[in-house]
């Protein structure tokens, strides 16, 4: 119970701040999100190309909640995990930051993003990401294409 209010407290004053920097949480529906996600590489070195799927397409699904609306609302369940800053938010496009991103750590890199995401209407959306990895004296960028499409109001999860 404790953990409930302690974690209603951080999203209210979560959306207080975005609401006192001027930002605006995206106008899109709660629940559960049918995602699909198209990554290109540039610069992917032979020990990176095995694990990095180059240019496919790879679906996912996500649960948004209202808190989600005030960051990166599809980031949960891309297999990709970051620290997400909105820089920029209206209730149909959302600039954001990524940083801290968990993406090639495993062969000693390290990655951030910027990407922006479009709502068509409250039941679809598109983004645009694009990511820069260094380490090891090399660095690799990548763009990432998404769609996304309101499935319904209760997450599988729940």
């Amino acid at each position: 119970m404790i953990k409930r209010i302690v974690a209603l407290i951080l999203a209210g004053t979560a959306i207080a701040v975005a609401v006192a920097a001027g930002l605006h949480p995206l106008n899109v529906k709660t629940g559960l999100w049918q995602m699909s996600e198209t990554t290109t590489w540039t610069g992917l070195p032979p020990q990176l190309s095995a694990q990095m799927a180059n240019a496919r397409t790879h679906s996912y699904q996500t649960c948004v909640k209202t808190k989600d609306l005030s960051t990166n609302p599809w980031a949960e369940g891309s297999r990709e995990t970051c620290k997400w800053t909105v820089l920029t938010s209206t209730d149909t496009d959302m600039e954001v930051r990524g940083t801290s991103c968990d993406m090639g750590s495993e062969f000693g890199m390290t990655a951030e993003v910027h990407g922006r995401i479009h709502v068509l209407d409250p039941q679809d959306g598109t983004g645009s990401f694009d990511i820069t990895m260094t380490g090891n004296g090399q660095t690799v960028t990548g763009h990432a294409a998404y769609t996304g499409k309101w499935v319904g109001s209760v997450c599988s999860a729940e």
